[in-house]
């Protein structure tokens, strides 16, 4: 009986698991396809429409696999129900057959069985006693077989309503997946569809490709440029500080305080907030395959966020304002040090902070650009020095 509550609660916490799942696959399927329904109303199809139909496809793959989980999950609890049934059915079967044979031995033996005659019947008091002790015990037998038979029709009938209430439960998430298998056959249809379309694009995805690997060397370049001026000027204040010059050109001269920041930001890996307080990742960093182009890639130095209209950006982390970049294709950005370590915020529309200005952790520092398809998002990078670190290794993953 143990086993059996443990096997049932355990099922019971895996249907529950594999609910809560297709509810968020759901949900994020449905907010998917608010934004597709926003891109639509551009004629012009855009490698975003494409991105965000490929991932609706990813998320809708994954419910049909989250429903495949449920039905062998149901398939396991309707065959442990027909191996219940079938074993109380047996031993209803030869509980019955007992208590028949009981009946007819005591109906066929009725005159011996006769309760004076087989008290009266005793040699002594004693064995009276006995007597009047055996005719209890086998009276309340026969009320406890009859009892268990009860018991056991009862049990048998419950787990039979279970069992045909597990197998519609199979029916209706059978129907539901084959509800969804026809959605994603439609998705792919018109991801396929809209593939070619901006396959025969190629001249002018290419010249976009170009173009925007340009305005990123240009940030880096500013970037550097500026970390660069920080080493040098964090090297004269840490070696006039100690009364030493710091000959090393790749990292900061770092004074206590400096230190001390850089250390605490280092052991905030993993840990750091997101630079929005609602975002999706939408690019990842590093070098990339182009989604339609062949023998074509993507580098990206950070990481994009996609967020609300007007969102706020936030500091991942405390500490000091270097500058404010201007770039064509970033638009706004901010540089923030700590210690050894730079954060970069860019695609901004607004900037609320100024050079030098100390800042806190989620303290705001500007607002998200909209581009002219209606995408907001932010491009964060991280450096350590001039080196360029992946971000999505120091934000706390979702």
């Amino acid at each position: 009986m143990l086993i059996n509550c443990c096997v049932s609660s355990a099922q019971t916490s895996g249907k529950g698991d594999l609910e809560k799942k297709k509810e968020q696959l759901v949900k994020e399927i449905d907010e998917i396809q608010k934004e597709l329904d926003k891109t639509k109303k551009s004629k012009k199809v855009n490698l975003n429409q494409l991105a965000a139909l490929r991932k609706q496809i990813d998320t809708r793959e994954k419910l049909i696999g989250n429903y495949n989980s449920q039905i062998n999950e149901i398939d396991k609890e309707i065959s442990s129900k027909i191996r219940v049934v079938r074993s109380l059915d047996r031993e209803l079967d030869t509980l019955r057959k007992n208590y028949a044979n009981m009946i007819y031995y005591a109906y066929k033996h009725r005159s011996a069985y006769d309760k004076l005659l087989f008290l009266f019947s005793a040699q002594d008091f004693n064995d009276a006693l006995m007597r009047l002790k055996y005719i209890k015990r086998y009276n309340a037998y026969r009320r406890m077989q009859a009892t268990l038979i009860g018991d056991t029709q009862a049990d048998l009938k419950k787990q039979m309503e279970t069992l045909k209430s597990r197998r519609e439960t199979k029916k209706k998430v059978l129907s539901e997946q084959q509800e969804q298998r026809k959605k994603l056959a439609t998705e792919k249809a018109n991801k396929d569809k809209m593939a070619k379309t901006l396959s025969k694009q190629e001249k002018q995805l290419k010249a976009s490709i170009d173009k925007k690997r340009k305005e990123q060397e240009k940030l880096k370049k500013q970037i550097a440029d500026l970390i660069k001026k920080e080493i040098e000027a964090s090297k004269k204040k840490a070696g006039a500080s100690s009364g030493k010059a710091s000959s090393s050109s790749g990292s900061l001269g770092l004074t206590p305080e400096a230190a001390a920041l850089s250390a605490s930001f280092a052991s905030n890996q993993g840990k750091l907030p997101w630079p929005v307080t609602k975002g999706e990742l939408t690019g990842t960093f590093g070098e990339h395959e182009h989604p339609i182009l062949e023998n074509v890639k993507t580098k990206n130095n950070g990481i994009d966020i996609k967020t609300a209209a007007g969102a706020d950006v936030r500091a991942v982390f405390k500490g000091k304002v270097v500058s404010i970049i201007s770039n064509p294709g970033y638009h706004k950005a901010v540089l923030v040090k700590h210690g050894e370590y730079f954060t970069v915020y860019s695609h901004l529309a607004s900037v609320k902070v100024k050079a030098n200005q100390e800042v806190d952790t989620k303290q705001s520092i500007g607002s998200a650009f909209t581009d002219e398809n209606g995408e907001t998002s932010v491009h964060l990078e991280i450096w350590k020095g001039t080196a360029l670190l992946n971000p999505q290794n120091w934000i706390i993953e979702k």
